[in-house]
């Protein structure tokens, strides 16, 4: 079957192609800006609803990273370690630590859950600085 298009067809196709294009290019970006928005929105300090190790979640250029600030040997001396926040192309959060950490988001409770670590809730700064201000009045 051979199909011959005028000039005039050609050019509704290119134009409708490159409509499509341009819409599908949209669409992805928009899905970025909103996984960019999540990581944007878990930066801060987090600690452990059980007994794990407080964290620290950051953005350093163009990359997230999570800081776990672990005690260790006979004198307990904090060791910070930090790993690269990671996301896979569907918009989930991982960080490799030596194992996969599957990292997500509930954001109506503000609970940072590490799997398998568990849950993690945000420290508020400013009650911290309120209270340290109290204790030296």
């Amino acid at each position: 079957m051979n199909i011959e298009l005028t000039k005039t067809q050609r050019l509704l196709l290119c134009g409708g192609l490159i409509g499509l294009a341009s819409l599908m290019l949209q669409a992805c970006e928009t899905v970025m800006k909103e996984n960019e928005d999540v990581r944007e929105k878990i930066c801060g300090n987090w600690q452990s609803a059980e007994a794990g190790p407080d964290i620290l979640v950051y953005k350093e250029g163009e990359h997230y990273k999570v800081t776990l600030f672990r005690r260790s040997g006979v004198r307990r001396r904090l060791k910070p370690e930090t790993y690269l926040l990671q996301r896979e192309e569907n918009g989930n959060l991982y960080m490799n630590t030596g194992f996969r950490i599957d990292v997500a988001y509930n954001e109506e409770t503000d609970v940072l859950t590490f799997s398998p670590n568990g849950d993690y809730i945000r420290v508020n700064t400013e009650d911290a600085s309120d209270g340290e201000k109290k204790e030296g009045q």
